[in-house]
Parts: C-alpha cells; structure tokens; sequence
C-alpha cells in the first residue's frame, strides 16, 4: 500500500553524544535502548489524511541495533482511521523505510497502546511524553562562555532514518511501559524534520548501522 509521511521527529538514546550506531553500527555501552517518536505535519496512506497522528516507540535492543531481538512497546495517538492506516507501516507489512528495517530488528512488541502522546516541539528542547510511562525531555547544548545555544548537526547523506539531525542531550529519558523499563539522562539526542515513503525501499547490505 502506498504511502508517504512528513514529520518531526525525536530520538534519544543510552549511547555518547553523537552515537557511534552512526559511525560504526555499534553503541557505546554493548546494548542499545532508544526512543523515536514523531508527530506528522503531512502524509497519507490509501486516502487517509494522517496529518497530527503522533507515534512514540520505545526500543530495548539487547545488542546493536542491526543484530535484533529488540524489545518494543509502542504508543499511537491518533484517530481511528490512522491507527488502521499506521499500524502496517510501523510494522512493515507495507514496505518503507525507515520502518521496513526497524521492524526486522524487533522480535516481541507490547502495543500499540493508544494513547495521548504530548509533544512540545522546540526542536532541540523538545518534549515527547506519554503519561508517566514515557518522558523525553530533550535539552540543547549551550556555548559554557556565552551561554547562547550550540547546535551542532549529523549528516548523513544515504541515513535512512534522517539525512540532517541536530544533536543535543535530555535531561530526563524514562520508559516503565507493560514491563518494558529503562531511564538514561544525559545522553545523546537528535532533532530532524523527516520525509519517509513508501517509494524509499531496503536500504543496500552495509547500510543498517547509518541511523
């Protein structure tokens, strides 16, 4: 089914700031546990506006990210006719990146829970949060002599994910979802405006580690 999204979009992670997944395909610390949310300012799938529709997902990867056997719990605020539209993008029974390789990299997901998903969008000063399951409060870089904000970028030119996402940090990263749990501030963060479809396919072998 054709489809294609524009959105805001949010992630944070357990890695050091800039995260190695980017560089070499393997986190910091051995293990892999991230937040991506975003929130779609235009789109559609089969005729269905999905405009507004808001989607966190919280991942526990026991390794890297491309080895698998993560752990997902996912939350969709949206409307009826999203959900239905939503559900088989984000997990890939209609092909498309980014959520066609994503979805190859999860074995067991809690979810959807739909739910009211509060997002104060202020790029990197962003807010994602879902009840007290899920709290993301992102937090901008500041110059330590003027204090004035730094922002500096990640480009990737073949991510599948982003191609251009500003880097910050949080100050809160929690999850305590249906026995899905972790809590790591402090580390890195991205901020990007995205443009996905179904039109984007598997990206080519080497390619899993470019988030």
């Amino acid at each position: 089914m054709a489809w294609r999204i524009s959105a805001n979009y949010y992630e944070a992670c357990n890695c050091d700031l800039g995260c190695p997944c980017n560089m070499s395909g393997f986190p910091t610390h051995g293990n892999c546990d991230g937040v991506v949310g975003f929130e779609v300012t235009g789109g559609e799938r089969d005729g269905v506006d999905l405009a507004g529709a808001k989607v966190a997902s919280a991942v526990k990867w026991p390794g890297a990210i491309h080895e698998g056997n993560g752990t997902m719990a996912l939350f969709i605020d949206a409307t009826p006719e999203q959900r239905q539209a939503l559900v088989p993008i984000l997990t890939a029974e209609d092909p498309g990146l980014p959520w066609e390789i994503l979805a190859a990299t999860v074995s067991e997901i809690h979810g959807p829970f739909f739910e009211t998903i509060e997002i104060d969008d202020r790029d990197t000063d962003s807010r994602v949060q879902v009840g007290d399951k899920l709290v993301v409060q992102m937090q901008s870089f500041t110059n330590p002599v003027t204090g004035e904000k730094h922002e500096p970028h990640m480009v990737l030119k073949d991510g599948f994910i982003f191609q251009d996402g500003q880097i910050g940090t949080t100050s809160v990263l929690r999850l305590d979802a249906d026995g899905v749990t972790f809590e790591h501030p402090g580390n890195n963060a991205y901020y990007s405006r995205v443009e996905w479809s179904s039109e984007n396919r598997m990206a080519p072998a080497g390619a899993a580690g470019k988030f």
